[in-house]
């Protein structure tokens, strides 16, 4: 199936996606409540005993330092998929949109990716409060940020629409997108398969650029 780039808008997860590790994983598991309470809090979002909402607040609310020393540690040691800034100039270049859906915040995402790494791209996530890991979230949706949104309305305006994503967060998304990318050996992949929903598996954003330079050029 040939794509057009002149219709085309691509979206993309942030954590778990562009980056390793999922960096609220990181934060509580380093700074907060330890693996074993991100562990537990996924559980209960998998039973859907919490929404992601108040996952989220209860993992933000283990935290324990002060944002200035978390954010040297992210900056340290969570890395971004070489690939994406690459991928991003690539969309820009054929004046693509290219859209950062993130149940995580800005101000972690501004650590990670400089404006040249995004090339353009828009963002749209959480916010915290600043100096606090108080969460000012983007909605008032069950999940704090109703990342189908964006893509709904793309759709509504002619749009071919393509997610990349790799957990729970990325279902209302993936469930609405043209076509989807989910990140290799992440729960994504599985969701979709018992949704019925077709979707490439990844490992790096060089993949989902070269599939989707061969669509262009079908």
């Amino acid at each position: 199936m040939r794509l057009e780039p002149a219709r085309l808008h691509v979206f993309t997860d942030f954590d778990g996606t562009i980056t390793r590790p999922d960096t609220l994983e990181f934060l509580t598991s380093r700074f907060g409540g330890g693996p074993a309470l991100y562990r537990e809090t996924g559980r209960l979002l998998r039973e859907g005993r919490l929404t992601l909402r108040e996952g989220i607040l209860r993992d933000l609310e283990s935290l324990t330092v002060p944002f200035a020393v978390a954010a040297a540690a992210v900056r340290a040691e969570v890395r971004v998929d070489p690939a994406f800034p690459v991928f991003a100039r690539w969309c820009a270049a054929r004046r693509i949109p290219l859209t950062i859906v993130s149940a995580g915040f800005v101000e972690i995402i501004d650590l990670l990716l400089s404006p040249a790494d995004r090339a353009g791209a828009e963002v749209r996530a959480n916010r915290l409060e600043p100096g606090s890991w108080r969460c000012r979230f983007r909605d008032d949706s069950p999940d704090g940020h109703d990342k189908g949104a964006p893509l709904r309305a793309a759709r509504q305006a002619g749009r071919r629409t393509v997610f990349v994503g790799d957990g729970l967060s990325d279902r209302e998304p993936a469930r609405v997108a043209d076509l989807v990318f989910a990140r290799r050996g992440r729960s994504l992949v599985e969701w979709c398969h018992e949704q019925s929903i077709g979707c490439v598996e990844f490992e790096g954003f060089e993949e989902v650029r070269a599939h989707l330079d061969a669509r262009l050029a079908a």
